[in-house]
């Protein structure tokens, strides 16, 4: 007679073992997501969606068009075709796209703006940063106006 084979295939298996991830990892945060807190990643960020706080990866963070970031922003590098609002770190490179708008203070050795995109801000295109900027930054961040409260706008939060 010939062995049985076993019913449940799973409890036989091997369990999977955990990969550690390629230095180099993609990491993606898709069009129609919203976080609200701090992001740090090893490798690179692709952003489609929106972010209410802090981004750091060590890689390349690309902002689509139609994604935004509110808040301190540090990377290797950082390609904007959306929106950047807060603090921006480059350490090797940023770059601008058609149509992306940047605000607040900038620092990168390099930086690359094209036609058609906005960028308002304290900007430091330099090999080091000097503490003067990094002073000019928080001073930057403590005169930005508040939103308008609704009695400012005209609406009303009764329910």
């Amino acid at each position: 007679m010939a062995a049985e084979k076993p019913r449940d295939m799973a409890a036989t298996a091997p369990a999977p073992t955990r990969v550690a991830p390629p230095s180099g990892q993609l990491n993606v945060i898709s069009a129609g997501c919203r976080v609200v807190g701090n992001l740090t990643f090893s490798g690179s960020l692709r952003l489609g969606g929106e972010v209410e706080g802090d981004v750091i990866c060590d890689g390349l963070l690309t902002v689509d068009a139609g994604a935004q970031i509110n808040g301190r922003v540090r990377a290797g590098e950082i390609t904007v075709m959306g929106k950047i609002i807060g603090e921006i770190v480059a350490v090797r490179r940023i770059e601008v796209g058609r149509g992306a708008h940047v605000e607040g203070s900038v620092f990168s050795p390099s930086m690359l703006v094209e036609g058609n995109a906005r960028v308002d801000g304290d900007l430091l295109i330099a090999p080091e940063r000097s503490q003067a900027h990094i002073d000019r930054a928080k001073t930057l961040v403590l005169l930005k106006p508040a939103a308008p409260s609704p009695a400012e706008t005209g609406t009303s939060q009764a329910g």
